[in-house]
């Protein structure tokens, strides 16, 4: 999915008229009637990515249901925790020393004892983009 806040370098927390702003100086660098020494086609691109990214952010309708379109493609990517689960809760495997609970998809959260101690505690799926945050206090061994 296309950033139309990037195309335009601009915000998502940009006003209309931010947007308007950058819409039209950029417009005015990059129309294909304005270059010169440019490969054919190249411009055209980058003018229409330009008017599409100002097509959908002047419009407040276009742009609320944009937003939400890009949130939802951003939460997948990054993988939105699922669950949050008690390490007590885990299985231990001694000899790979990490911890596994079953996700819903059958396939399963691991994590290492290394990745606690360094302090990570997000816990990938390995069947599917799922992933849940390990709860555990960290006991100082003295």
């Amino acid at each position: 999915m296309e950033n139309h806040y990037l195309v335009l370098g601009v915000s998502p927390t940009s006003t209309h008229e931010e947007i308007k702003r950058a819409y039209y100086a950029l417009s005015r660098q990059i129309h294909p009637d304005k270059r010169t020494n440019e490969a054919i086609g190249s411009p055209t691109v980058e003018f229409h990515q330009l008017s599409v990214a100002w097509e959908v952010l002047s419009d407040a309708t276009k742009r609320r249901e944009y937003d939400r379109q890009l949130n939802t493609h951003q939460n997948r990517n990054r993988g939105v925790v699922q669950d949050e689960v008690d390490l007590d809760d885990m299985d231990f495997d001694p000899k790979d020393c990490s911890y596994t609970y079953l996700c819903r998809c059958s396939g399963t959260y691991v994590i290492s004892e290394d990745d606690l101690e360094a302090g990570c505690e997000i816990a990938p799926c390995t069947g599917c983009s799922l992933k849940i945050r390990v709860l555990f206090e960290a006991v100082d061994e003295e």
